[in-house]
């Protein structure tokens, strides 16, 4: 180690212990950087990426990556091979059962006994990877232990009403008729204890996966649930039961951060009147107006229902609360579980824009032919250190990630010794070429965003389409799943912002703020209708493949007025958007427990914002929900002061 390194590992480690830095400790909204854990944790990030900066990246990959052109997502993550986000086959694990590493595990009988077992899947999993999980159908997959939960109070309410049993006892479920008529007591009985337990399992999971700790210094796993399509009695159930959990809260009634819900939307299951699962999305609207989940996946999306296939639930498109989507796989697996992303590296779009656009000095129309120079070499460099990554990712052994390949997590997994390279596994993955500031980039070249005129909003869609072209070129000369997301603009928000305001100086509508605009949303600042803003949106999903979300943001109580939130949530979905969501402000008084939107004082109790510290729950990016003013780094919480809201 030169004396220059030496150097900077003692400057990083004074900023993180002494807690100089708050945008380090809040760098992950979903830990707490101030703890003795939450330091530790950072500590070791900041290390583990110099060493990645100095010995691993490829070296025009650093050279980008320091000049502000692109960012390594997960930089820490980089040298050891860990892979990102999976959707975890949650029915392949509970029905033959899974061993943690610590001991093994049966079969579930009770759907109790299901739900406690996907927490602890989900726990062990996380601690494989560095990213988020997700369960693609956890209402198709508990189904089958509230069946088996019903069959054993249905045969306790035998022995207690003395009733006989119909015959094929093993297929009696929810709606058989023949045991309602043969054992109408038995059969009333079992229906009421299967409910009372489900409500009770549901309740215990939402606690347990925004309890839970995984990984070092104390993070909650990154869990998402999706669901809502399942049209059985018993996945009725179970979608019920989690959405009426979550909107009666945690123990004090608090909203629960984690898991995120997502509810899959699909014309003739759940949209209109007459549709058999029309009441639970009803009931999920009425939940994310009060709790901010869940969010609404369109599977009638252009780009979507091609996969779907009705019979196959794990064609369902899925996604997880960031909005990583993983459905399309030029192997063939084109389904949902068992696969994830791999990783991403993000391109810094308003810094190609402000070198090539009008912006600058005396040029009066901007240098297209250079910026899409520029751009295709950014997206080059970004996919060498993708690939660079994915071969360091291929050549770790199964053992390195032993749950996730001894379990079958990912698919193919429990067919390798441990000792076995995972490489032909990963195939299946993607990886993923990320954007940040489309906004920004097209004030910087034209003097307007896509927002405020329809010329710039088709330049903005031509760059959109341009990079989705390259990616498709690539996976065919790469031969491997390259893909175009819209990257959650966290962390990142205002890392981009604060390089480029020190070379290109202040410039309006670009660097003049603490962030760069989220992916290809139309800026949080900007005064626009929801519609508008949801059709201005709406065609940039069709190129994000690795995925992308839209949102829009209430200036009210959501709480009061459901039906409105309704028809939002399906006109975004009637116009192709492929992922949606709600944001709107929920404040919580500790006093007194009151939810809703507080200013200087508690409507209900009149304790003082001088008094007491009001939390103020906000959602960044779609999925990180936290106290935005003790939680979220300083860039987050200037773009949370800048949203315009939504009437």
């Amino acid at each position: 180690m030169n004396m220059l390194s030496d150097s900077y590992v003692r400057t990083i480690g004074e900023r993180v212990i002494g807690a100089c830095d708050p945008d380090i400790l809040r760098e992950n909204a979903n830990l707490n950087g101030e703890s003795f854990s939450g330091k530790m944790s950072r500590l070791g990030s900041e290390y583990a990426k110099w060493y990645a900066r100095e010995f691993i990246l490829p070296s025009e990959l650093k050279q980008a990556a320091d000049q502000g052109y692109i960012y390594v997502h997960d930089l820490d993550q980089y040298a050891l091979g860990t892979t990102n986000c999976i959707f975890i086959p949650f029915n392949r694990l509970l029905e033959r059962g899974f061993n943690t590493g610590n001991g093994s595990v049966r079969t579930p009988q009770t759907i109790m006994s299901a739900m406690a077992l996907v927490a602890i899947i989900f726990q062990a999993q996380q601690n494989s990877q560095f990213g988020g999980v997700s369960a693609n159908k956890i209402d198709w997959d508990l189904a089958p232990y509230v069946a088996r939960s019903f069959r054993r109070h249905f045969s306790k309410g035998q022995r207690l009403f003395a009733e006989t049993a119909p015959s094929a006892y093993e297929q009696i479920h929810m709606e058989s008729e023949a045991a309602r008529n043969a054992c109408p007591r038995s059969y009333a009985f079992a229906m009421e204890e299967t409910i009372a337990e489900t409500r009770q399992a549901a309740e215990s999971l939402i606690h347990n996966l925004n309890t839970m700790s995984s990984r070092a210094g104390g993070q909650i796993p990154f869990t998402s649930l999706n669901y809502g399509m399942c049209t059985s009695p018993e996945g009725r159930l179970v979608s019920r039961t989690l959405l009426e959990a979550t909107i009666r809260g945690l123990g004090a009634g608090e909203t629960p951060v984690f898991p995120q819900h997502i509810f899959q939307c699909k014309q003739g299951i759940n949209q209109k009147h007459g549709d058999p699962n029309y009441d639970l999305f009803l009931l999920a609207v009425e939940c994310s107006s009060k709790r901010l989940y869940p969010n609404f996946v369109n599977v009638d999306a252009s780009f979507n229902l091609p996969y779907y296939r009705e019979n196959d639930p794990d064609t369902i498109i899925a996604t997880m609360g960031c909005r990583t989507r993983t459905i399309g796989d030029r192997f063939g697996r084109n389904r949902q579980s068992g696969k994830g992303n791999l990783s991403f590296n993000t391109i810094n779009l308003p810094r190609i824009g402000i070198e090539h656009g009008i912006c600058r000095g005396n040029r009066s129309h901007p240098d297209i032919k250079g910026f899409y120079a520029t751009l295709e070499k950014s997206m080059n460099i970004a996919l060498e250190g993708l690939i660079h990554r994915y071969r360091i990712q291929a050549r770790q052994p199964a053992k390195a990630s032993d749950f996730m390949m001894r379990e079958d997590v990912w698919e193919g997994g429990g067919q390798l010794s441990p000792e076995e390279e995972v490489g032909r596994l990963l195939k299946h993955g993607t990886l993923a070429i990320g954007f940040i500031g489309l906004a920004e980039c097209m004030k910087a070249m034209y003097g307007m965003h896509h927002g405020e005129s329809d010329t710039v909003h088709r330049e903005a869609q031509r760059v959109i389409a341009a990079m989705r072209a390259f990616c498709d070129r690539m996976s065919e000369t790469h031969d491997l799943n390259i893909t175009l997301f819209a990257t959650p603009a966290e962390g990142l928000a205002g890392k981009f912002t604060k390089l480029d305001a020190a070379e290109f100086g202040i410039i309006e509508g670009v660097t003049d703020r603490e962030y760069y605009t989220n992916s290809f949303h139309i800026p949080v600042y900007y005064k626009v209708t929801a519609a508008r803003k949801i059709d201005l949106e709406a065609s940039f999903h069709t190129y994000c493949n690795a995925g992308a979300i839209s949102y829009i943001e209430l200036d009210g109580n959501a709480r009061s007025n459901p039906e409105a939130f309704r028809s939002i949530v399906q006109y975004a979905l009637s116009q192709n958007i492929g992922y949606f969501s709600i944001n709107h402000p929920i404040d919580r008084c500790p006093d007194c427990g009151y939810e809703g939107i507080i200013g200087s004082e508690c409507p209900q109790c009149g304790t003082d914002e001088e008094a007491t510290h009001f939390q103020r729950l906000r959602r960044v990016t779609g999925y990180l929900t936290g106290d935005y003013t003790v939680r979220f780094n300083a860039a987050k919480q200037a773009e949370v002061r800048d949203r315009v809201k939504h009437r």
